[in-house]
């Protein structure tokens, strides 16, 4: 009795304290359906990548997106080779350098609302990587899909029971 006492005690204070704060999510959505496909909490200033294979080149190429202020920033490109669709000249404060063979084009910091990403249907093999996690797109939804990538500031007690039923 004392037990249940004790969490029913807990329950206003869990709604009191975690209503007023709020966690930044990474979230991405379904633009067909505006279904949440997945979710994690994230910090500003957290990165994740965009990994795929460049449909011409066939060399792999990592976009490096930023958590902002309730955006995403673009933050730098890595890639192999130059190519179709790839950026070969730098603006502003960006910076070009190559290492280890790889292009690599930093400080692009081009801030964006969201992010809406069609799965590749033949050889792109579309993955988010973030916080050691590899999340191949095409297992969120099928590829050719629209997803949207956005941030999204959620209180703790909603983080807390989307957790509980994500995804279902």
């Amino acid at each position: 009795m004392k037990k249940v006492a004790a969490f029913l005690m807990f329950i206003p204070l869990f709604f009191w304290f975690g209503a007023e704060k709020h966690t930044p999510e990474l979230t991405i959505t379904s633009n067909k359906t505006n279904k949440i496909l997945w979710t994690m909490p994230v910090e500003v200033g957290d990165r994740f990548t965009i990994r795929f294979t460049h449909s011409v080149e066939r060399t792999e190429v990592d976009e490096v997106i930023r958590i902002g202020d309730g955006n995403l920033v673009i933050d730098s490109t890595i890639y192999e080779s130059f190519g179709a669709g790839l950026p070969f000249d730098i603006e502003g404060e960006q910076k070009m350098r190559m290492e280890d063979g790889k292009v690599i084009i930093e400080n692009i910091n081009r801030e964006i609302p969201v992010m809406d990403l069609f799965i590749g249907q033949v050889i792109a093999n579309h993955t988010l990587i973030i916080k050691g996690e590899e999340i191949p797109l095409k297992d969120l939804s099928e590829p050719g899909t629209s997803l949207r990538f956005s941030v999204t500031n959620k209180s703790r007690v909603q983080s807390f029971f989307r957790r509980l039923v994500q995804f279902e």
